[in-house]
């Protein structure tokens, strides 16, 4: 653990240094140039807005709470534990966006990378806003381009949408479509790229309808439905589910509210040995009360997961104690988290498409301190979460490019969690998140090839609004995995340092440069998996 926190910091004080290389000159401000902003920077712990170039399926079905972290930000979004793994580190990369500006965005990199998006979107026409995405992402196998073999891969997604918002109601809906092809590289391979090919073929379409203003009766309605269809085709497995969610709020009084839900999840799972079906109802009630000091939410329901009833509540308390500057909070969510064969592959892909998969009930208690001063945003907490059933990932002793999902009947973890961003200039951003999490486990000796401790660093510089600078550092400490005979491998932790550099010619077109992994370091994804090491890619932008 000492050498990968000595990494850490060595690599933290490069990033230091070779900032002020790119510092602006006095005098050399913001111009008075109009600026389109696309969207706010979003970061998560999982991903740190990378580019999965190691196999990972999309996130259609996810249940768990996401990390959102924005920069300048008012006020931080109300954080719950995510005990999720890391998510592989690659290229950095602009992700495609819907409801922002149009372009087309082509590169290629090392490891004979090609990159081609696509995103047209129409916001001309008067209530109506509709568009089509494309995103291609692939990486080759050609003249020994990587240093495993059967590391290829292939990543299309594509998608429409439509919005259509007249003056009392807004309607909207959406299909995206993905094929990914990925391989068992983990291997000394001798086996044919046919051979270990795996590819998922995703269909996801969404519908909702809301109301858009506020009536006389200060009533707010919104019905959502979602469908999606997963196909895994090395094992022949499929995966469908639709699910719904009515949400209604009665406000009265001026800081009070009524709130209620119901939420209903059908699915089925079939392949070679099981044929699983599963039917989940959630209705929930509650009450909010907000005067811009204080804030209270409880809501109390029963997921009924066939036949069992599962107590499920959102209850939540925050103080303002000094302005905008420190917000006390506390929080406790419980609920009946759902895992599928789509979930459990969207965190690793190697996964055997035969699992045992079993819904987890997650408690979450979180006290914490969050808060705005001046260009400084913070917030800092602590959460215990009991994880009932948490869903782990050992080595498959038959065949150990892939892997089996274990359960805990009843995890605790001990998680500290911290956030910090900092302006110090309009064109001058720092971020740093992390989290360290205590495993106390009841079945298993450890949370096999979760790592304890994870942070990750980044720095972003404007000069004159034409050059942009972004420097990420990516951290984590070492994890246990699990193999046959329970053998006990120890995988290492590592630091990745990444780089990226974009010259705006003109308002329609730029240039970028990517670089990746800048220490060439081939650590683990899961045991078994080596990474890719150092890794770059060039390309233009198109905006119109």
């Amino acid at each position: 653990m000492n050498s990968v926190i000595n990494r850490f910091v060595f690599l933290i004080v490069m990033s230091t240094i070779t900032l002020p290389l790119f510092a602006q000159k006095d005098g050399g401000g913001i111009g008075n140039e109009e600026v389109v902003v696309v969207k706010e920077y979003e970061a998560t712990i999982q991903d740190a807005q990378k580019v999965n170039i190691q196999p990972g399926i999309p996130e259609i079905e996810e249940k768990k709470p996401r990390l959102d972290y924005t920069i300048p930000i008012q006020e931080f979004k109300d954080i719950n534990f995510e005990p999720n793994p890391m998510k592989p580190i690659a290229i950095s990369k602009e992700k495609v966006q819907a409801y922002n500006s149009s372009y087309i965005k082509i590169g290629f990199g090392s490891q004979l990378m090609p990159l081609v998006q696509l995103a047209y979107n129409d916001n001309k026409t008067k209530n109506l806003q509709f568009g089509i995405l494309y995103d291609h992402l692939s990486a080759h196998d050609f003249d020994r381009s990587m240093d495993i073999r059967n590391q290829a891969f292939s990543d299309d997604k594509a998608g429409v949408y439509l919005k259509y918002f007249p003056k009392k109601v807004e309607v909207g809906a959406a299909f995206n479509f993905r094929n990914y092809r990925t391989h068992f590289y983990g291997t000394d391979s001798v086996y044919s790229e046919k051979a270990v090919r795996q590819v998922f073929r995703t269909y996801d379409a969404t519908a909702y309808i809301k109301n858009a203003q506020k009536n006389n009766l200060d009533i707010d309605v919104k019905q959502s439905l979602n469908f999606n269809y997963l196909q895994e085709t090395f094992g022949g497995a499929s995966e469908r589910y639709m699910a719904g969610q009515t949400d209604f709020q009665k406000s009265f009084n001026q800081y009070h509210a009524i709130v209620a839900s119901f939420n209903f999840d059908v699915s089925d799972l079939k392949n070679d040995s099981l044929a699983l079906n599963r039917t989940i109802f959630t209705p929930m009630v509650g009450y909010t009360f907000n005067n811009d000091d204080w804030k209270a939410l409880g809501k109390f329901g029963l997921a009924i997961d066939g036949k069992t009833p599962i107590f499920g509540c959102d209850l939540h308390l925050e103080k303002h104690l000094y302005e905008q500057s420190i917000i006390a909070y506390l929080n406790y969510t419980r609920n009946d988290q759902k895992n599928s064969l789509n979930s459990l592959a969207q965190t690793n892909n190697f996964i055997q498409d035969w699992v045992t998969i079993k819904n987890s009930t997650v408690g979450d208690f979180a006290a914490g301190f969050k808060g705005t001063l001046e260009n400084f945003s913070y917030n800092l907490a602590f959460h215990l979460v009991q994880d009932i059933r948490m869903p782990l990932f050992v080595s498959d002793s038959a065949d150990m490019k892939r892997f089996l999902v274990i359960y805990d009947a009843n995890a605790l973890i001990y998680n500290g969690h911290f956030e910090a961003g900092y302006n110090a200039k309009e064109w001058l951003r720092f971020l740093l998140v992390g989290d360290y999490n205590d495993y106390q486990l009841k079945n298993n000796a450890y949370a096999w090839e979760q790592p304890a401790f994870k942070a990750t660093f980044r720095t972003n510089y404007i000069w004159k609004n034409k050059i942009s600078v972004t420097l990420d550092l990516y951290g984590l400490t070492s994890s246990e995995a699990l193999l046959p005979e329970n053998q006990i491998a120890k995988i290492k932790g590592t630091a990745d340092l990444n780089f990226g550099a974009e010259y705006l010619l003109n308002k329609h077109l730029s240039f970028f440069i990517l670089l990746n992994n800048i220490a060439n370091i081939k650590y683990q994804q899961w045991y078994n998996y080596q990474s890719y090491g150092i890794n770059g890619m060039i390309g233009g932008k198109f905006a119109f």
